[in-house]
């Protein structure tokens, strides 16, 4: 059952960073990073620019933590690391999402 977990954070992880690489090649945005609407903003440029390499960070810290939780679930225990993953990734999280509300305030 973990498993599922871990492989689901991971792949949210590394398609969070597949679609802020193609949002600041494109310069279009993904509703990852704006929820469904997307015709309402200012300044699409700008906020890309805000949220890339925030986005970066979220998509890499949530696929180490998915490998990482696989690597403890399936080959070694490692329970002092898991501890330490849980509390950065859940403050990455916290962090991320407090960046794209102040993002949509500063761009929308």
């Amino acid at each position: 059952m973990l498993i599922l977990f871990d492989a689901m954070i991971f792949l949210y992880g590394a398609y969070a960073i597949y679609s802020s690489v193609k949002m600041k090649q494109t310069g279009q945005l993904n509703s990852l990073f704006t929820g469904a609407v997307t015709g309402q903003i200012r300044d699409v440029k700008g906020y890309i620019g805000y949220i890339y390499r925030r986005a970066m960070v979220m998509g890499a810290m949530a696929a180490v933590f998915g490998a990482v939780g696989f690597f403890n679930d399936y080959v070694k225990p490692i329970p002092a690391v898991m501890q330490a993953l849980i509390l950065l990734f859940l403050t990455v999280c916290v962090w991320f999402y407090v960046s794209i509300s102040r993002a949509k305030r500063k761009f929308w």
